[in-house]
């Protein structure tokens, strides 16, 4: 009896050791859901966006979308549509978003992301805005990192390479590097956002005929930009709101200004860069329709700068030496003025 006490106790002991044992609460992962199974580091490598910028991105455009599913069959939920485009913009596959993003067809995924961007696109006047005349700050960060005076932004244009469109007209898309393009329009600002971003044109148009005939050439016409000016290339006539490099100096001060011209629009190539390498869609022959390839180019620019607002670490991009591309049009009045206001900026100021 007096041994079956005691082995009682001792269960009695053991059980209520097991009651002071603290058992970790193990919550089951939802497999289905990225928001909830993947890490901050992992979710950020997959969609090139912090989890709190993708939530409220979702918030942002939720106002316009009518009905929340693609076709007919079960909804998607708008949210696994944003994750989706992401991760297409992000690798340029759609076979690796639906491995990625599971229980999805690829039809589906196509159709998802021809709404998204839509939707992302329509936020441009929110997150792509040219600086106001009076916003002088701009131009001080940017003389911050060469000594140019007065610089509101840099421009240049990049080409964005798409499948060929067919038709009669597919030869106006192919590019003076001899591949099918869109020719994309950029201006950005210190911190490598960009200002203004026109993805209109076809690739063989020439990088000044698109700045003539964009809205940002009407502005800078005006007297309210008087001072202030844009740096660009040997591609684009010289301005008096435009300056661009010598292209054969010949004082010490010329020198120091083609330094630092090009130490600060090196900007604008940073920016291409780093949006390309964020979003490799940008870099590979993009096999959608116009439409949607010209919305995908301004959601890539709006989610880029939302990607800086926030502060997203960024790998630095090497920059490819400068091409000087010769200009097709002659001397007019316009560029005589031009070079008179360029020259007095360099005696004054280098």
């Amino acid at each position: 009896m007096a041994a079956l006490d005691e082995i009682i106790d001792e269960e009695m002991f053991e059980m209520e050791e097991l009651r002071r044992v603290k058992i970790p609460c193990i919550v089951p992962k939802d497999r289905n859901d990225p928001f909830y199974y993947l890490s901050g580091e992992e979710f950020l490598e997959r969609f090139r966006l912090p989890k709190d910028a993708v939530r409220d991105l979702i918030e942002e455009v939720r106002p316009r979308t009518h009905v929340d599913r693609l076709g007919t069959g079960c909804g998607i939920p708008l949210h696994l549509k944003m994750l989706v485009t992401l991760r297409y913009l992000a690798t340029g596959s759609f076979l690796l978003t639906v491995a990625d993003i599971m229980d999805i067809a690829k039809s589906s995924a196509c159709r998802a992301v021809g709404e998204v961007v839509q939707l992302i696109a329509f936020l441009a006047p929110d997150y792509i805005k040219f600086p106001q005349p009076e916003a002088r700050q701009m131009a001080s960060k940017l003389y911050d990192i060469a000594g140019m005076p007065g610089v509101l932004g840099c421009i240049d244009c990049t080409h964005i390479p798409i499948q060929s469109l067919g038709g009669n007209n597919v030869e106006m898309y192919r590019c003076r590097k001899g591949f099918y393009s869109l020719n994309v329009q950029g201006i950005c600002d210190s911190e490598l956002k960009f200002m203004h971003v026109v993805a209109s044109w076809p690739g063989s148009v020439h990088d000044s005929r698109i700045f003539s005939n964009c809205r940002i050439c009407y502005l800078l016409d005006q007297e309210d930009y008087r001072g202030l000016y844009l740096l660009g290339d040997s591609g684009y006539p010289s301005r008096e709101y435009l300056l661009t490099p010598l292209l054969a100096p010949r004082t010490e001060k010329h020198r120091r200004y083609n330094v630092a011209h090009i130490q600060t629009r090196n900007s604008i190539e940073r920016a291409f860069g780093v949006l390309k390498r964020r979003f490799a869609s940008l870099s590979i022959p993009l096999r959608t329709k116009l439409p949607n390839t010209k919305r995908i180019v301004m959601a890539c620019a709006i989610l880029h700068n939302i990607a800086i607002s926030r502060r997203v670490d960024m790998l630095d991009v090497e920059i490819e030496p400068q091409e000087v591309v010769d200009l097709l049009e002659d001397e007019d009045d316009h560029e005589l003025d031009a070079t008179q206001v360029r020259e007095s900026l360099i005696q004054r100021w280098f």
